[in-house]
């Protein structure tokens, strides 16, 4: 699979996407098995293991991980991103030290392989084109008869990709029915009945797991490599949430003190009720849906980066841009237009935002819904010069390529 665009497609081939998100996202597990070990070699394989330890420096706060003598205080050592700061809390091991304590029975995890491996940072970038929030990807390699974690439930969905070796799923069905971001359990055995959903995931093979629905893994005789791939999804009370902060900025009733006392009972709960009953009506009656979704894109692109791919050549490229050229939107660079509060029209897309008068509204719609075109198929509220400026500021900002000549 050299040279596949990672995407949701891919992921779940030979199921339909359409039909998984039908019938399975969000409701029940699925595997998808595959008699094909190479399948992922073009996103990663384990020879790329050694690559990702040397040249992104994991950080690991647990030193004592690493310490041969005495028995180990969990089964596994996780990297985190590293910074630059240094104490005697934090490690950065070299390849070797990570590989003798996998030695030892540890299961190695490295999280945020989306700013590690560029061909899974470009796979969470179309699944975050697809389901519109955030994705993140973490590596798990696991040595022969180790499991690292207990049976538990995540809070975001989660595929697993199958990278080398086998691993042994079971799942038990929700523990929690979609569950908050903060609300996580374990669960001992006694709690838990008879497998869902049980497999033997092998090199090529996807493991799709809804958030809530609890699972364990373990190897046997062979190490397992994986990747988790996080989808964090926005719930109705994240859109809420937006509409209220919303409302609360224009009416000061919202952002008043609560009642000296009343979280330790010295005021009763219930003389409020009136008051709650009032502001709770005013919010419904304020809140406007199209806001909400508003700031809550503008939250999700605003965290978004550029991804890798020539973006100084692309000031060269940009030189290049004329009438006659052919412009396709960088895939995954997923983008919007939103007006401003003095006005302004706005094109927002990772890594950045061009923002002008109204006048360039058209132009910035224009290029938001068309994916491919020709310089020439521009509106025409300005002018051509104008538009090449335009376009050739986004060449630079890596929204736009050049594909060719009509």
């Amino acid at each position: 699979m050299h040279g596949t665009e990672w995407d949701l497609p891919q992921l779940l081939r030979p199921i339909e996407a359409e039909a998984f998100m039908r019938d399975t996202w969000e409701k029940q597990s699925l595997a998808v098995t595959r008699d094909d070990p190479a399948y992922f070699h073009g996103l990663f394989t384990l020879s790329d293991v050694d690559t990702v330890i040397a040249f992104t420096r994991p950080k690991f706060t647990e030193p004592g991980d690493f310490k041969p003598e005495g028995a180990p205080a969990r089964n596994f050592i996780q990297g985190l991103l590293a910074d630059d700061e240094m104490s005697p809390a934090v490690k950065y091991p070299n390849v070797a030290e990570v590989r003798r304590a996998f030695d030892r029975g540890k299961t190695i995890i490295l999280t945020a392989m989306q700013y590690r491996w560029e061909s899974v940072a470009s796979l969470c970038r179309r699944l975050e084109e697809r389901f519109g929030c955030p994705v993140h990807t973490n590596l798990y390699l696991t040595p022969p008869g180790s499991q690292g974690f207990d049976p538990h439930y995540d809070t975001h969905e989660v595929f697993v990709l199958q990278i080398e070796g086998n691993k042994h799923w079971r799942v038990y069905g929700a523990g929690r029915e979609l569950p908050l971001p903060l609300e996580t359990a374990t669960f001992s055995r006694d709690q838990l009945g008879a497998p869902t959903l049980e497999a033997v995931l092998r090199p090529g093979d996807v493991l799709y797991l809804p958030r809530g629905h609890i699972h364990e893994a373990f190897t046997s005789d062979t190490l397992s490599l994986h990747l988790t791939v996080g989808i964090k999804v926005y719930r109705w009370v994240d859109l809420l949430h937006q509409a209220i902060d919303i409302v609360s900025a224009r009416d000061v009733r919202l952002r008043a003190t609560l009642p000296p006392g009343l979280l330790i009972g010295n005021v009763a709960a219930h003389s409020l009720e009136a008051d709650f009953r009032e502001l709770m009506q005013h919010v419904t009656d304020a809140a406007q849906s199209n806001e909400a979704v508003s700031r809550l894109a503008s939250a999700f692109l605003g965290q978004l980066t550029t991804l890798p791919g020539a973006s100084f050549a692309a000031n060269f490229d940009a030189d290049k841009v004329g009438p006659d050229t052919v412009l396709e939107r960088v895939p995954g660079a997923m983008c919007r237009v939103m007006t401003l509060a003095d006005g302004r029209v706005c094109l927002q897309f990772p890594g950045g935002s061009l923002d002008g008068p109204p006048k360039i509204a058209r132009a910035l719609h224009f290029i938001a819904r068309t994916s491919h075109f020709a310089v020439r198929a521009m509106p025409d509220d300005l002018t051509v010069d104008g538009n090449l400026v335009l376009l050739r500021r986004l060449v630079r900002d890596k929204l736009l390529h050049i594909v060719g000549a009509p």
